[in-house]
């Protein structure tokens, strides 16, 4: 009867391990393959982005072993039809598969910065996405 309880927390402990979105790496953080990063709305419009909730990245690899992982970048585009007279929205990819590394950022608790592996430069402050096709 006690190896019941024993065997209730393992179960758990390793469920609730592959809901881990972010996973500290040392300086930079492993994010899960598959997961889709928003731009944070109010930084970006102050660093002069235009629309930049109508952009995200989906992180389409596990963490390599120089840090980087590789993403993709989508817009989401809004389409008319004449004829039925709906509106309908989809993701267009505008640039495939390139390496980034994350970081945590220090000032916005929960969100990472995409940082460019080439010159170090904070390409986005993201977070996960909330209600994003």
């Amino acid at each position: 009867m006690s190896l019941y309880p024993l065997v209730l927390a393992i179960v758990l402990g390793f469920s609730s391990a592959g809901f881990a979105q972010f996973v500290d790496r040392g300086e930079y953080v492993e994010v899960s393959k598959g997961v889709k990063l928003c731009s944070n709305s109010p930084i970006d419009v102050k660093n002069g982005i235009l629309d930049p909730e109508k952009r995200f990245w989906r992180v389409t690899s596990k963490r390599r072993a120089n840090g980087t992982q590789t993403v993709s970048a989508f817009v989401l585009e809004s389409t008319y039809d004449r004829k039925s007279g709906e509106t309908t929205i989809h993701a267009r990819q505008y640039e495939d598969n390139y390496a980034m590394r994350f970081k945590r950022a220090s000032e916005n608790k929960g969100m990472l910065l995409m940082i460019s592996p080439q010159d170090g430069q904070v390409e986005a402050i993201v977070e996960i996405c909330g209600n994003i096709k």
